[in-house]
Formats: structure tokens, sequence, C-alpha cells
């Protein structure tokens, strides 16, 4: 009998997770099936019952579940318990771990953009947004070694709050918070990271005009588009000759470590990128 795996999110509907992550359960012959819960956010609790009740091996979380699911289960490992939000749960036999593999998966993917595209140390990194996708981020690029990073906000006072909740309200030096309206005046960045939705800001991308793009050396943005092509923040940097990446590389990795949480087994990225990249129409060689 297959176990039953899935992916919980409200709407879930556009996931495509179930593409890569049946193709990992396919090539390594485990009897899994993966399947999207779309879950309302006042169904959460009694619906995390009834999938224990049902044997769900464990399930990604996506929006809007991320830290509410982190309160519901009766366990976290360190980094969950670090960036306090939750993508991935684990059945237990003391019941759920939740886990965060968002973290890991935007380490392995920006590392490999940096290696391969950008290809010289970067020092100083511009993240956008201040969402729970900035705090993974932002965790990241503490652990691998930046210790000056800019977090720009339409609302400071958002971003200023999560700075607040990841350090405790102690002032850390090395990092800085900014309106988006005042960047197009503030350059010196090297790296620019997009937490925010592909919809923040309309058509365009105003930063990405005088001052705010001298010196920048890449683009990474969270989000992606499903018909194989940039977003509208990655075009200004393709406009501008800067190397990019979107959010394909991490949403494979993040899922990879998930696949690897809830099996024990080395999860087959190859199997998984080209199940994806032949879904969304991509050459697998980028």
């Amino acid at each position: 009998m297959k176990r039953l795996y899935g992916v919980i999110g409200y709407p879930v509907s556009h996931s495509l997770s179930p593409v890569f992550q049946q193709a990992a359960f396919d090539f390594t012959k485990i009897e899994a099936a993966y399947v999207p819960f779309e879950i309302r956010p006042e169904n959460l609790a009694p619906s995390l019952d009834a999938m224990d009740l049902l044997g769900v091996g464990g399930f990604n979380v996506t929006l809007p579940h991320k830290e509410a699911v982190f309160r519901l289960v009766q366990d976290r490992d360190p980094v969950a318990l670090r960036v306090g939000a939750v993508n991935t749960v684990v059945r237990r036999s003391s019941g759920w771990l939740g886990a965060n593999t968002d973290v890991g998966g935007f380490q392995s993917a920006f590392r490999h953009f940096v290696d391969m595209k950008i290809r010289s140390p970067l020092s100083h990194p511009l993240v956008l947004g201040a969402g729970g996708s900035a705090r993974s981020v932002i965790f990241a690029l503490q652990d691998a070694g930046f210790f000056r990073i800019t977090i720009a906000n339409r609302t400071p006072e958002r971003a200023q709050l999560l700075l607040d909740s990841i350090f405790s309200g102690k002032k850390k030096d090395g990092l800085d918070v900014l309106p988006l309206e005042k960047l197009q005046k503030v350059g010196g960045f090297d790296v620019i990271i997009n937490t925010l939705s592909r919809g923040a800001f309309g058509e365009g991308f105003p930063i990405l005009e005088g001052p705010g793009i001298e010196g920048v050396k890449g683009m990474f943005d969270l989000s992606y588009r499903t018909d194989g092509l940039p977003t509208p923040f990655l075009q200004a940097g393709i406009s501008a000759g800067i190397p990019w990446e979107d959010g394909l590389g991490m949403l494979l990795e993040q899922g990879a470590l998930s696949f690897e949480l809830w099996t024990g087994t080395t999860a087959p990225r190859h199997v998984m990128k080209e199940a994806l990249f032949r879904r969304l129409n991509r050459p697998v060689e980028e």
C-alpha cells in the first residue's frame, strides 16, 4: 500500500512540488503518492489531526501556513526553531516534527549561483521584503558569513520588527533597514535578493534605476514564472546585463532536503530537476 505525502497551502493548486516529488518517489521505487492538500487557515489544526489519522508520512508547507504549523507541531528541528517557521513536516513516533529546509535550499541555490554565474566575492547583499522568506534568507546569509546586510521594505517598521524578532531586540551591527523608495539614492550593494511577490512592484522595479543598480554583480529572485520567462524583477537586471537566477533552484533543493528527511534516502536531484523543467518546457542545462 502506498504511503501518502503531500503539500499543504491555501491556495495550493499552483504548486509544482507534486511534479518533482512524485518523480523522486517513482525513481527510488518508494511506494508513495505525493498530492496537494488545499487547507483553509481556519481548518489547519483539525486537518493536521486528520492527516495524522490517515497515516500521512510527511508533507511540505507553503503559504500561508508556515508560521501556524510551527506552533502546531509537537517538535521542531534547530533551524525551524531559529527561523520560527516550518516548511517540512515529518512523521515521528512522538508526533509531527516540524523542519525548515528553506534555509538550506536557499543556501545551496545561492552558493551555486555565486560560483557558476557571479564568480567573484560578495560583501553586501540587499534583501527586498520583510516576510517569512526574508527571515530564512537573512539566517542563510549570516550562516554563509555575510555580516553586512540591508533589508528594504515598503514599511521599514515591519523590517525592523523582523530584525528585532530574530535578535530578541538586541542591536546587530551590519544590519540596516531602509524604505524601498529611498533605494534609488543608495548604492553599494553587490547582490540583490528579492523575497517580495511578483506583483509587489507592478510591472517595474524602480530601485533598479540610478545609483541603486551601480556595482550590482547579481540578482536572485525567490519567485519564478511557470512559463519559463524571467520575472519583472529579473528582467530589469537582464536589461542591465547583470547575472540572474530565479527561485526554481531553491524550490528544488528545499524539496530534495524534504525528501531526504521523509525517506532517509538520497534525493535523486537530477531526476527531480528533469521532471520540473520538462513540465515548464525549460532546458535542463540552465
